[in-house]
C-alpha cells in the first residue's frame, strides 16, 4: 500500500497527462505542484457544427503568480500501457486523428497566487470531415510566451477527444488473454501460463485497427479445477481507451480492496489489488468483452484461456506425496511378490514329498 501511495504522489507531481488516458475514478481534476487542471475533455460534435467550452485553471502556489503558455500538440502512445506520447516538436507531423486544426485556445494566461482563471475554448468540425475519433492535447507550460524557462512543477496537459458521429470503422482484435504480472522498474512483466506466485491480475491485450478510440466493457469468469467460480464484473474499471492504431493491454484485479487515503488536505477512495483467495491448481478464465460507439452495432469478443497456480510449497508437497505413494506401491508390490514366491515354494515342497 505504501508503494501505491508513493507512485500516485510522484505521478501527480510530475505529469498529469497519464491520468487523463487512465483517469482516476474519484478525482474531477488532477494537479501538479503549482497547477490544477481538468485532465480530460470529451465532446460529440456533428460534421459542420462547433462547440464552446471553458478550461478552469488554478494556481496552487500561495506566493508566486503563475505564468502559463498554452498550445495544442498531437499525441500517440509509448507502449501497450496508458502513457501518452506527446509530439512536442514544432515541426512534428500531424497525425491522422489530429484535433489541432479544429481546436482554438488562448496562447497564454497569468494566474495570481491561489487564484483561478476560466478560459474560453472552442472546437469546429468541418462539414466534410469523416466520422471517427479525433484527439490532441492542450499543453500547459510555466513560462512566458517569448521563450522563458518551463517549470516542470507547473506543467501538465488536458487531453481533448472529439467523437464525430456517423458510420465508423470499429475493429478490435484480441491479441492475448490470461494471468498477468504488471511491469515494474526491475521486471518487464507479462502473461503467465504457470506461476508460483499467487496472481493478482488478469489482463487482455487488444489491437485497435479501427478509426475510433474504444473503451471495452464486460466481465471475466474465473473457475478452478473443482468448478468453483469467481466473477470479475468490471474488466475496465478506469474506462481506459485503446487509441487508434494502438495495441493496448488492459489489466484488472482478481480481488479488489478499497480504503480511504489522505490527498490534498482531504480524503479520497483508493482502490488496490490484494492477494486473492486462490488454491493451487489449474484455472480456466473466460472473457466476455463488448465495445462499440453510440449509433453503431455493439461488437463482442469471447475467449477462454487456462493457467496454473503452482506455489513451491505445493510442488514440494506434491513431490513428497508422490514419492511416498510410489514407495508405498513399490513396498506393496514387493510384499505381494514375496507372498507369491513363498506360496510357490510351499507348493513345490509338497510335490517333492
Amino acid at each position: 500500500m505504501k508503494r501505491f501511495k508513493s507512485i500516485v504522489i510522484a505521478g501527480l507531481s510530475v505529469l498529469v497527462f497519464a491520468a487523463a488516458v487512465l483517469p482516476a475514478a474519484s478525482a474531477s481534476a488532477q494537479s501538479s505542484a503549482a497547477l490544477s487542471i481538468v485532465p480530460k475533455k470529451n465532446y460529440v460534435i456533428e460534421p459542420g457544427k462547433s462547440i464552446k467550452d471553458t478550461l478552469t485553471i488554478r494556481n496552487l502556489d500561495s506566493e508566486k503568480t503563475l505564468e502559463l503558455t498554452l498550445r495544442v500538440v498531437d499525441f500517440s502512445y509509448t507502449d501497450d500501457g496508458g502513457t501518452p506520447k506527446l509530439m512536442l516538436a514544432e515541426d512534428a507531423p500531424q497525425t491522422t486523428w489530429s484535433l489541432k486544426p479544429y481546436l482554438t485556445i488562448p496562447k497564454s494566461v497569468s494566474i495570481a497566487p491561489n487564484g483561478t482563471k476560466t478560459l474560453n475554448i472552442s472546437a469546429s468540425i468541418p462539414a466534410k470531415l469523416g466520422a471517427g475519433s479525433y484527439y490532441s492535447a492542450i499543453l500547459y507550460a510555466a513560462g512566458s510566451a517569448d521563450g522563458g524557462n518551463v517549470g516542470l512543477s507547473a506543467s501538465g496537459v488536458t487531453l481533448a477527444f472529439v467523437s464525430v458521429p456517423g458510420d465508423v470503422k470499429e475493429d478490435l482484435t484480441l491479441e492475448h488473454f490470461g494471468a498477468y504480472n504488471p511491469p515494474t522498474t526491475t521486471d518487464k512483466g507479462g502473461y503467465m501460463f504457470i506461476t508460483e506466485a499467487k496472481p493478482r491480475f488478469i489482463a487482455y491485450t487488444l489491437k485497435n485497427e479501427g478509426n475510433v478510440t474504444e473503451s471495452p466493457v464486460g466481465s471475466i469468469t474465473l473457475k478452478n479445477m473443482f468448478g468453483q467460480e469467481q466473477n470479475i464484473d468490471n474488466i475496465n474499471p478506469n474506462s481506459s481507451l485503446a487509441l487508434i492504431g494502438q495495441t493496448r493491454t488492459f489489466s484488472t484485479c482478481i480481488k479488489l480492496a478499497s480504503e480511504e487515503v489522505e490527498f490534498n488536505g482531504g480524503t479520497t477512495q483508493s482502490r488496490s489489488c490484494v492477494e486473492p483467495d486462490l488454491w493451487p491448481g489449474l484455472y480456466t478464465a473466460t472473457l466476455d468483452l463488448y465495445y462499440g460507439q453510440n449509433g453503431n452495432n455493439t461488437q463482442e469478443i469471447n475467449h477462454t484461456t487456462h493457467f496454473w497456480y503452482l506455489p513451491w510449497w505445493f510442488v514440494i508437497a506434491f513431490i513428497l506425496v508422490l514419492a511416498a505413494a510410489t514407495y508405498g506401491i513399490w513396498r506393496l508390490v514387493q510384499k505381494i511378490k514375496g507372498r507369491n514366491f513363498a506360496n510357490q515354494r510351499r507348493k513345490l515342497s509338497r510335490r517333492r514329498k
